[in-house]
């Protein structure tokens, strides 16, 4: 697998997956997410999918799902990743919070590859929210 990583301009960079994709990245933030935002967004993703993934196979339908990313960073320079905290916020058919929370441990310690990758250099942490569609 490979990853082609072609320079614009300034600090503009357009990337083709080895799958045939396209990503744009800006590092100065103008006019595309920055590599780190890009990091955070795998870590994000890869875990939403574990505990979509986990939820569907316990049966639960789901009406809707969000991972809201936060994150603390180094005092000192280079700002590193310091903390990141995954909420899970659900809205779904016969759903409890420990059912989620219980999937969302198990993402980040077993099956997301992106999460295993980072830990333990940054701290990853989860929260888990059940709220209706409106909300979501």
């Amino acid at each position: 697998m490979s990853l082609t990583i072609q320079w614009q301009q300034d600090c503009q960079f357009n990337v083709e997956t080895s799958g045939g994709f396209w990503l744009n990245i800006d590092a100065d933030n103008q006019s595309a997410p920055c590599p780190t935002e890009v990091l955070l967004s795998a870590l994000g993703t890869c875990s939403a999918t574990d505990v979509v993934m986990g939820l569907q196979e316990q049966g639960v339908v789901l009406k809707s799902f969000r991972n809201q990313v936060t994150y603390t960073l180094t005092e000192s320079s280079p700002r590193l990743y310091e903390t990141v905290n995954l909420h899970f916020v659900v809205d779904g058919d016969n759903v409890s919070e420990s059912q989620i929370s219980e999937i969302a441990s198990d993402a980040i310690n077993k099956y997301c590859h992106v999460c295993l990758m980072l830990q333990p250099k940054i701290a990853i942490s989860y929260t888990v929210e059940i709220v209706e569609t409106e909300k979501c």
